[in-house]
């Protein structure tokens, strides 16, 4: 066999792995994922998964970066709005949203998850949050240039993006347990808390 097909080789069993994982996860939840539980839906060695990975705890914390980049890739798309910066964190939660829904059951395990190693990555509330977490920045900073146009009300721009995801995460979960509500009622409920969300900060023209 040659260099290329051993590397394609290689790469082909490590995805199987992730994948394997991903929906153990998916299906299970975090705690429910072994070695042994891989290995035997996969029909392959301890020994060959242990050549790729370290232990399962290397598997989750790359399950759950790949997640995260997903929806930073899905918000990273926006662009700034200078002049408007709540029309671009509504177009934020917008993605958000539709990024953490489209793989529901895996978002679901990871963000209900207390493992200090899934906490690494989903972690929000914690002070001083917004220089770790990219997400986090990004809504903050628009928050703030929010505050200093005169748009938004002042106050702490990371505590108002730390409870705008944090409720946002609420609507997502009870979105994904209440499997059937119809796509108006979901796209309703959406637009209601945006509506929601932005009358708390936003200050009115009678305000100024």
């Amino acid at each position: 066999m040659s260099k290329e097909r051993q590397a394609h080789k290689r790469e082909e069993i490590r995805n199987l792995i992730l994948t394997t994982a991903r929906e153990i996860i998916s299906r299970d939840g975090v705690q429910a994922l072994s070695i042994r539980k891989i290995t035997k839906t996969i029909d392959y060695s301890p020994a060959i998964v242990y050549h790729y990975f370290k232990d399962k705890n290397e598997i989750i914390e790359l399950l759950v970066s790949d997640g995260y980049k997903r929806i930073l890739d899905l918000i990273s798309k926006v662009n700034k709005n200078e002049d408007e910066p709540e029309k671009e964190i509504e177009e934020v939660f917008l993605n958000y949203i539709e990024g953490a829904l489209s793989f529901s059951e895996e978002y679901k395990a990871f963000i209900l998850n207390g493992d200090s190693e899934v906490l690494k990555k989903t972690t929000v509330l914690k002070e001083g949050i917004s220089k770790i977490s990219p997400t986090i920045k990004l809504l903050t900073d628009a928050i703030q240039r929010g505050i200093g146009k005169g748009r938004f009300m002042p106050g702490n721009a990371e505590l108002t993006a730390q409870i705008m995801w944090t409720s946002a995460f609420g609507l997502i979960i009870k979105i994904i347990f209440e499997k059937n509500i119809s796509e108006q009622q979901k796209n309703r409920l959406i637009e209601q808390y945006l509506k929601i969300m932005f009358n708390g900060i936003l200050i009115r023209k009678e305000e100024k």
